[in-house]
């Protein structure tokens, strides 16, 4: 018996060890985060992302030097609130962090570093700078573009805050610093989503106007935006992209509530999640719905030990969310349900007319499968004649109206189908199908058959080629039909894309009756809702890989960092809140796309995942050595003592 327990005390011996270099190297971690705090100066251009470009809206008058396309209205002037600063401030941000690296890199040589992950990002940002100095579009790829401001060097600079976060995040208080603004920061929001919720938007009072406004606009100017009565947008240009940072940003909180003690700050971090809950069923954003159940999924496979061991916070928090979100939805009048039910009704589109199209001799059009060609004549004694003939060139009857010039077929193919004279403008005639009217003319200079849109532009009227959602165009609030024509035009943008911001110059904008009969007649089509479309489509094929690559390489890292983790130390808590909030965002891509108003944020964090994992690594492994240890230890114990009890 002796001589057992003797042998025994060589392994206590090693685990105590083992634990004692664990707590030895925590508090090495904690020594450097109490004496490096000068690295904090370096840390406030990162501020600057989370708490300040967010909240920037301020009116800017601008050319958006679009009415060169047949598609867009003859406008010089155009307002933009949300955006162009964003942008701009960011690409000023950016630059700031290329002085510092150089100036750091000079002064101290050992600060440039370099991991395996930076390979694919500099393949994305390459083909991005390719692909603005090759675009056929380089206003639009180098300045930012409508309704978007995300043009080349902002996405560069997306790559560089990248680099510097990994460079200058050093200590834990570089993290706890950072992790505090980025919650402060969604406080604001919340409290934004709030007061837009119930009908008190703070932007449309007198105060608000005033820091929109320049001051010449301010007398006189009442300043609304059209989201819809208590819709939320926050800061953020679009309810959309509420969603968006919601799921990057709530996902975050709510880990770090998990492992946080002190009770001010529970408080904080509870009343942060709660009104970013509010704000995104205020927003009805089918992104956030998304990225927020992907982040579920992804807290329970990662910290199911800790949900466990800390049931009395999980279940609280659960049921709150819950109760929370039942309450809201029926405050709402079942408003986000009601649009996540019907986005994702998997229904089969079914139209009669499937194709428009203008050629140079007629108007193509078929219906019910059955094709038909319209052609209009003005004979030398100036009468009219406005035929409908078949694919057989014969005449498909119908009957005249004298009243109204107009023909309604009668022929049980086209059953439906009017054509007439458009009375109020000479050389104008028009297609009528389910109450919807278009105008078309061949009174031009070439003689070939035009469309007349909205804009009282002539135009080519195409019908786009369709690929994967076909007929199921309205998946996903319409979403579907989007997908649909992008994904057949990415064949023309593997190597170099249309050039960053240039989605609306490749879109088919011509797909003039499928974009009316889908509701988008009013509005021009400038991104994909889909951020993975729109960087294949924009910057091309391969910086689409790079990026996902580059993600990819993240992602591996921080499952096989994470699935073992005991999450003792502060960098491994940061670290999976940080992947699991990016995680959330990539998911909501799928329904979205990059913005400058959440992109920004989403990019720092991925750079702060990456500097956070070459923290955690080192102090995961001990934990886990240390389990290792112990189990091997335990099992040891029980094999002696049934040796023992069997002797």
């Amino acid at each position: 018996m002796s001589s057992k327990n003797l042998h025994e005390k060589p392994q206590n011996a090693q685990i105590y060890n083992i634990e004692q270099k664990n707590q030895k190297n925590k508090k090495k971690y904690q020594n450097n985060a109490k004496q490096d705090t000068s690295v904090h100066r370096y840390i406030i251009p990162i501020f600057i992302l989370f708490c300040i470009i967010p909240f920037i809206i301020r009116m800017k008058t601008y050319d958006p030097n679009m009415s060169q396309f047949s598609w867009f209205a003859d406008i010089d002037s155009y307002d933009d609130y949300f955006l162009y600063y964003k942008q701009w401030l960011l690409v000023v941000v950016a630059g700031i962090m290329v002085v510092i690296i150089a100036f750091k890199s000079y002064k101290d040589k050992n600060i440039i570093r370099f991991t395996p992950v930076f390979v694919p990002l500099g393949i994305y940002a390459l083909m991005v700078m390719l692909s603005a100095v090759f675009s056929k579009y380089p206003s639009f790829a180098f300045f930012g573009g409508f309704e978007q401001f995300e043009g080349v060097f902002a996405l560069l600079g997306y790559c560089i805050i990248v680099y510097y976060c990994f460079l200058f995040f050093n200590t834990e208080q570089d993290f706890k610093f950072i992790m505090k603004y980025l919650i402060i920061a969604a406080v604001i929001m919340s409290f934004l989503g709030i007061l837009q919720l119930v009908g008190h938007d703070f932007f449309a009072t007198e105060l608000g106007n005033k820091l929109i406004l320049p001051l010449k606009d301010q007398t006189g100017y009442e300043l609304k935006f059209n989201f819809g009565e208590h819709r939320v947008y926050l800061t953020l240009y679009n309810p959309n992209y509420v969603g968006v940072y919601v799921s990057l940003v709530a996902p975050i909180i709510m880990i770090m509530l998990f492992f946080e003690r002190n009770v001010r700050n529970i408080m904080i971090l509870v009343v942060a999640l709660i009104g970013l809950l509010i704000s995104m069923i205020g927003a009805q954003s089918l992104a956030g719905i998304l990225g927020l159940g992907i982040a579920a999924i992804f807290i329970v496979i990662l910290l199911w030990r800790y949900l466990v061991k800390r049931y009395y916070i999980t279940i609280p928090i659960v049921l709150l969310i819950i109760i929370g979100l039942l309450v809201l939805n029926n405050v709402t009048d079942r408003r986000l349900l009601n649009k996540l039910a019907n986005a994702f009704e998997n229904s089969k589109s079914k139209y009669a007319l499937t194709q428009m199209d203008t050629n140079d001799d007629n108007v193509s059009i078929t219906y019910n499968g059955n094709k038909m060609y319209v052609i209009y004549q003005i004979n030398d004694n100036e009468t009219i004649n406005l035929l409908a003939i078949d694919e057989n060139n014969q005449i498909i009857a119908s009957t005249y109206d004298e009243v109204t010039y107009s023909f309604t077929l009668t022929d049980e193919r086209f059953i439906g189908i009017i054509i007439g004279i458009n009375t109020n403008t000479s050389g104008e005639f028009y297609i009528q199908e389910s109450g919807v009217q278009w105008l078309f003319t061949n009174q031009t200079g070439d003689g070939t058959y035009y469309y007349i849109n909205r804009m009282n532009k002539l135009d080519k009227m195409v019908t786009a080629p369709s690929a994967v959602f076909t007929n199921y165009e309205q998946f996903a609030s319409s979403r579907g039909y989007i997908w649909s024509r992008t994904i057949p035009i990415l064949k023309n943008y593997i190597l170099l894309g249309s050039g960053p911001d240039t989605f609306a110059m490749a879109y088919p904008q011509q797909d003039y009756m499928n974009i009316k009969r889908l509701g988008y007649g009013n509005a021009i089509i400038t991104k994909p809702h889909n951020l993975y479309l729109q960087i294949a489509t924009q910057t091309g094929l391969i910086s689409l890989i790079g990026f996902l690559v580059f993600y990819g390489i993240y992602f591996v890292s921080s499952v096989r960092l994470y699935i073992n983790g005991r999450f003792t130390s502060y960098y491994a808590q940061v670290g999976v809140a940080v992947f699991v909030g990016t995680v959330a965002y990539m998911f909501a891509g799928l329904a979205n796309d990059s913005s400058i108003t959440t992109a920004p944020i989403f990019w720092t964090l991925i750079g702060v995942g990456i500097a956070v994992n070459h923290k955690a690594k080192p102090l995961i492994k001990e934990e886990v050595a240390v389990m290792n240890e112990k189990m091997i230890d335990e099992k040891n114990r029980k094999q002696k003592k049934n040796k023992l009890f069997n002797g």
